[in-house]
């Protein structure tokens, strides 16, 4: 690859790396560190977020660092998300759009057997607006009191990978990988309170920057199953698993009074500032299982189940234990393609995706309303397409996400209806060949 193409990558990596923070306008997003984003590309979001057993030579797989050892091309990607939520809550409701990077990542084998990648993605986002009211009862009268809940900011991570094939001949194939996470970023958070009766307003802001190291270890098993009817199909097995993880944090904390509606920092009384409160938390431990049927020419079918346990911080506000649960997934997914060989229909080459996914967890519900335990569920349908570029081992890649966030029982709680749309590219070329000289 010549030094101009090289060049090009590299400032477009730079250029995403620094804006590469998806924003979001979820209420959800108040508790612990936001909505939280899966370690996907475009081609698992079509699936479902399947593909944890997925052993490809032409796409970056970050659900699984063991299957960086099957590249055998470079391969470079960047893709976009677009998001249309619709949020409801009994007789309101809200309509919001957002935009932003999914993932830029870069892949290469070192050998026949190892590979390695880097990535920047997005973990969490957190971005809400929500106003409050309450009567606070006195002995001469009723004072209503409003409160204004502001948030915004998240976390990214910065993935390398590394990954190493051991070979058992052509019929199996064992992978071993290991993705370090470098997860960084800032995250504001700001209270207002205020009453009809006072124009004395009350103003408690906080802005954290975390940051922390995180290790994913995973494994790839493929066997090769030879049939009567001289069909070649692939049994693949894998799984992952991520210790508990320390993340710092460096929290600002500022609690004034001012004359509102505007805050004005010279004309505000300042009750409490605190710069540089360093603060230490946990983030859970997670693991993942996957299996899937393959045949090597036309189709494959998967299933993904991820587990992660609750965040635990009791120094942090928006973690409590009383709201913060285990998350559980459920995923199954896979892709069809009619005949990647037909050089006379195009539409018999481009590879569809189909996926379903189920997920209960990590926040409580009933525990914020009510009381009652009931665990916060998301249920979504995905489906996309491969398409690839004519003369070159390239593809564009787009995928479509509906989805409802919220609880089937709980009346007071939020509804969200959410489309996403994801387009990507991915970029195939062989970098590194010797040079022969005849």
């Amino acid at each position: 690859m010549n030094n101009y193409k090289f060049l090009f990558f590299v400032c477009l990596f730079v250029i995403f790396s620094v804006k590469a923070q998806i924003n979001t306008y979820s209420p959800y997003s108040y508790y612990g560190y936001g909505v939280l984003h899966s370690s996907t590309n475009t081609h698992n979001v079509a699936m479902g977020g399947m593909g944890l057993s997925i052993a490809d030579n032409q796409y970056l797989n970050y659900l699984n660092p063991a299957s960086y050892s099957f590249l055998d091309k470079t391969s470079f990607e960047f893709g976009f998300r677009t998001s249309y939520i619709k949020m409801s809550q009994g007789n309101l409701s809200q309509k919001n759009f957002t935009s932003g990077l999914s993932n830029i990542g870069l892949g290469f084998p070192l050998s026949s057997n190892i590979g390695i990648s880097v990535a920047l993605l997005p973990y969490s986002s957190v971005g809400y607006d929500l106003t409050t009211q309450s009567n606070l009862t006195t002995s001469n009268n009723n004072i209503q009191t409003s409160y204004n809940y502001k948030g915004s900011g998240g976390l990214n991570k910065l993935l390398f990978g590394f990954a190493y094939s051991i070979t058992d001949g052509i019929m199996n194939n064992f992978s071993f990988g290991t993705n370090l996470n470098y997860l960084f970023g800032s995250i504001e958070r700001e209270v207002i309170v205020f009453s009809d009766n006072s124009n004395l307003y009350f103003r408690d802001k906080q802005d954290n920057i975390s940051n922390g190291l995180s290790i994913e270890i995973s494994g790839l098993y493929t066997k090769l199953i030879n049939t009567k009817k001289s069909k070649n199909y692939k049994l693949n097995g894998a799984f992952k698993f991520s210790p508990s993880s320390k993340i710092k944090s460096n929290r600002n904390i500022l609690q004034a009074t001012f004359a509102g509606p505007i805050y004005y920092p010279d004309q505000a009384s300042i009750i409490l500032q605190e710069n540089n409160v360093q603060n230490n938390s946990k983030f859970p431990l997670t693991y993942s299982l996957g299996v899937s049927l393959q045949d090597q020419n036309n189709w494959l079918i998967g299933l993904d189940y991820n587990a992660q346990s609750a965040y635990v911080n009791n120094q942090e506000a928006t973690i409590s234990s009383d709201i913060m649960r285990n998350r559980k997934e459920y995923i199954i997914g896979g892709f069809f393609t009619p005949n990647k060989d037909d050089i006379y229909n195009y539409f018999n080459t481009i590879k569809y995706r189909l996926g379903v996914s189920y997920a209960s967890g990590y926040l409580d519900l009933g525990m914020i309303h009510n009381n009652e335990s009931e665990k916060l569920k998301d249920f979504s349908f995905s489906f996309g397409f491969s398409l690839p570029v004519k003369k070159s081992l390239s593809t564009a890649n787009v995928a479509f996400k509906y989805g409802v966030l919220g609880s089937n029982q709980n009346q007071d709680s939020i509804k969200e209806n959410y489309f996403n749309i994801y387009l990507s590219m991915t970029l195939n070329e062989k970098w590194f060949n010797k040079r022969k000289i005849q």
